[in-house]
């Protein structure tokens, strides 16, 4: 793959995981109101973005280590959400 095809995968990437954190974003909204979500295979999409960044060339893969940072920010936030609301 040449760099250019590379960094039009970066971009792709990227623009999936700024997805991916606007969607935990949403979900968190929705257990915050007290609406039941379903989380399967959230964490098998995040584990093959994480391993899609990992493969790109280093220089591309550190530019999207802020964005990356933010979905993890997201994540953990969901999860707090999910610990810290009352059972039914």
């Amino acid at each position: 793959m040449d760099d250019e095809q590379q960094a039009a995968r970066a971009a792709m990437i990227e623009m999936v995981v700024e997805t991916m954190r606007a969607t935990i974003a949403v979900a968190r909204a929705l257990v915050d109101a007290g609406v039941a979500i379903d989380l399967e295979g959230l964490d098998r999409e995040v584990s093959d973005l994480c391993a899609d960044a990992v493969s790109l060339p280093r220089t591309l893969g550190r530019d999207l280590a802020l964005p990356l940072g933010r979905l993890l920010d997201e994540v953990t936030a969901l999860e707090a959400c999910l610990v810290d609301r009352p059972r039914p």
